[in-house]
Formats: C-alpha cells, structure tokens, sequence
C-alpha cells in the first residue's frame, strides 16, 4: 500500500509542474506580445486573444486533473 501512495504522489507532482509550467509560458508569451497586439493589426488581436485562450484552458485542464489525481491519493 505504501508504494501507490508515493506513486500518487510523484504523478500528481509531476502534473502540476507540465500543466503549470505550459500555463505559465502560455501567459508569460501573451504578456510579451500585449503591447505589440493592442499596437498593431486586428490579427495581432485575435493571436493574442488565442493565446490567452489556450493558456486558460491549459490551467483549467491542468486543475481538472490536479483534483482527479488528488482524489485518488491514499488518506
């Protein structure tokens, strides 16, 4: 029983830092490009609406999974 409490808990460690890591350089590239989206063509808009789109819902995923995982752990 020891061994799939541990495991649990290096598989929910490891989620949080993919689905964390990939939300926060999706945001941090969309506020790179903020000031180059609100300054230029439309197009630029809809990239950096795009952006910030998948980035959310990355994050939402990643707390989906972060809670099933959770769930999951041994009490």
């Amino acid at each position: 029983m020891r061994k799939s409490g541990s495991l649990a808990k290096a598989a929910l460690a490891a989620n949080v830092l993919v689905w964390g890591g990939a939300a926060l350089f999706l945001f941090a590239l969309a506020g790179e490009y903020t000031y180059t989206a609100f300054h230029g063509q439309w197009f630029n808009i809809v990239g950096w609406a795009l952006i910030c789109t998948v980035a959310i819902a990355i994050t939402v995923v990643g707390f989906v999974e972060v809670r099933r995982l959770h769930s999951r752990l041994p009490r």
